[in-house]
């Protein structure tokens, strides 16, 4: 499935002609997704095989999902601007459950024979 048809809007900035920014447009929130994995490999996993990296990837995306702006404060570049920079802190867990109970209603986690998770359904499905 590409960018377009998932979003309503996918735009682009151009680094090889100097465009870095323009209006709300920038590439600051991939350039720090990719830094938070690339931390989280080196701090948490240590190694993350082939085989499971989607798996890897998808944990390390709830994360950075399930956080929320929680201030901001002024820093100082080493150029010696001052900028906004926007503080984020994790969604608390007990905040979290109503959304995972909701989505567990009539449903059933068992274990596999070979160790893995498989979850029925308890209620009629269509579609």
């Amino acid at each position: 499935m590409a960018i377009g048809e998932s979003f309503a809007k996918h735009e682009t900035v151009k680094h090889s002609s100097h465009e870095y920014v323009r209006d709300t447009v920038h590439v600051n929130s991939v350039e720090g997704f990719n830094s938070r994995v690339r931390r989280t490999i080196a701090g948490v996993f240590h190694h993350i095989s082939p085989q499971h990296a989607d798996l890897y990837f998808h944990e390390i995306g709830f994360r950075w999902s399930q956080r929320v702006v929680s201030g901001s404060a002024v820093r100082k570049t080493r150029h010696g601007r001052e900028i906004m920079r926007t503080l984020w802190s994790r969604v608390p867990p007990a905040l979290q459950l109503p959304t995972v109970f909701r989505a567990a209603t009539g449903r059933q986690m068992r274990r596999r024979p070979d160790g893995g998770i498989i979850v029925k359904s308890t209620v009629a499905v269509f579609g």
